[in-house]
């Protein structure tokens, strides 16, 4: 169709340039009829054009350039909704890690705690138990003191009653005086606060009267030398 078209605008095109030179010898229906076959002939060609190949060709790749263009589309839509999918998949997993990282820390603090707890209640028994030991010793101690203070108690007074005894023999035991000085009965003697018997003595109040024995006994001593005050 379009050889067809183009053949008849060069043929119609030929006889209008030989008809618009040579003006003699043509009437004027022919150069009617042969602008109405350069019309037809221009529209045949336009017809050729459009149905060709070429504009067939050009149309296809605009469908083809708006499929193409769509198919872009929907992929980069169905990258971009993929991308969406995997960073929201993404943020997902590291709110889940996050959430169990906060409760293994959270597990791990209880755990401390309740060791530090443990750890506290022992020390707490330990420290009791020493304050148990401690007190249970001081206890013993006491009682120990105790015990001791009693045993030289009863020592005590048993010597105090032995030397009552003895002060009351002795007491019985008469010393005589004569001229201001008192003598000690035979076996008897003065003992003095410096730990010196005597035999007779002007103040015999001042002095202990007992037995030479008890007073050997005692750890006293006989007096080197006499004074104004007692004789040995």
């Amino acid at each position: 169709m379009f050889f067809i078209s183009l053949i008849a605008i060069v043929y119609f095109a030929i006889r209008w340039i030989i008809n618009h030179f040579i003006k003699n010898g043509v009437n004027k229906p022919y150069k009617k009829y042969t602008f109405i076959s350069l019309i037809a002939a221009v529209l045949f060609l336009t017809v050729g054009i459009i149905a060709s190949p070429t504009h067939r060709s050009s149309a296809d790749q605009t469908s083809t350039s708006s499929r193409i263009s769509s198919k872009h589309k929907k992929k980069n839509a169905s990258n971009e909704s993929k991308r969406k999918a995997s960073i929201s998949k993404a943020n997902s997993i590291k709110e889940k890690e996050s959430s169990e990282s906060a409760l293994s820390s959270s597990k791990k603090e209880s755990e401390s705690i309740a060791a530090s707890k443990s750890e506290s209640k022992e020390d707490s028994e330990s420290i009791a138990s020493s304050e148990s030991e401690s007190s249970k010793k001081q206890s013993e101690a006491e009682s120990s003191s105790i015990a001791k203070a009693s045993s030289e108690s009863l020592v005590a007074s048993s010597s105090s009653a032995k030397k009552a005894s003895e002060t009351s023999k002795t007491d019985n035991a008469s010393y005589t005086q004569n001229g201001g000085w008192t003598t000690a009965a035979s076996g008897m003697v003065f003992v003095s606060d410096s730990n010196k018997y005597y035999t007779s003595v002007k103040n015999p109040g001042n002095y202990q009267y007992m037995t030479q024995s008890a007073a050997d006994n005692s750890g006293a001593k006989p007096a080197p030398r006499g004074n104004q005050y007692a004789r040995p």
